[in-house]
């Protein structure tokens, strides 16, 4: 038999994830694993909302090209604080400091101090309409650690994000149901599949190109 603590440990110890795998040029959704067992957890890792991080990142980035700025600007890596923000004063995961960064180089390297000057400076406003227009729907925070990732948003909605990124900029509408079948094969539902032609543009080609 197995005692509750071995049931809290064995618990404790099971990772849970979620996957889905998606083309973004059709809006067909190929797989989705919203977690490992549905007999026992009825929780759908590809919905639900947790903070995204430094994926979030690209979103700022992508913002701040459409404002005309270019991947070749430099950006000193100094630890700035903001007095309208309480003082608050991002620190870079390395905590190195010092010289510059392009705009390439600063997201490559996942660098937090760029990152925050490039969204204060768009305005975080302009970030937070940009977030939504990719695919992320929630209500995003508005203070300047949004540049940094502290929104919350679902494996399904940074799925459209980054469709929309190797989708030429177009935001990809999802389906994961062709059609239904009975046991004889007859077709008793065949679900109208998005027109890609009809995807938003959401990015201009110009920055999106430059993004990718």
């Amino acid at each position: 038999n197995t005692s509750p603590i071995d049931s809290i440990r064995q618990l404790l110890t099971t990772l849970h994830a979620g996957m889905v795998v998606a083309d973004p040029h059709t809006g067909a959704i190929r797989a989705w694993v919203g977690g490992i067992d549905y007999g026992y957890f009825q929780y759908d890792h590809v919905k639900s909302s947790r903070q995204v991080g430094s994926t979030f990142k690209p979103i700022v980035y992508a913002q701040a090209l459409e404002d005309t700025r270019y991947p070749c600007d430099y950006f000193e890596n100094e630890r700035l604080s903001y007095p309208e923000f309480e003082d608050w004063s991002p620190r870079n995961s390395d905590d190195q400091y010092g010289g510059y960064y392009s705009m390439p180089g600063a997201l490559s390297h996942s660098v937090n101090t760029v990152t925050v000057q490039l969204a204060m400076e768009t305005g975080l406003d302009r970030v937070r309409k940009q977030a939504n227009r990719l695919g992320i729907k929630g209500t995003l925070p508005e203070g300047p650690a949004i540049s940094l990732g502290t929104a919350d948003a679902s494996l399904l909605e940074m799925i459209t994000v980054y469709g929309t990124f190797a989708n030429e900029g177009r935001r990809p509408t999802w389906h994961y149901l062709d059609r239904i079948e009975d046991r004889n094969g007859q077709v008793i539902f065949e679900y109208p599949k998005p027109d890609p032609a009809t995807f938003e543009q959401v990015l201009s080609p110009a920055t999106n190109a430059l993004m990718v």
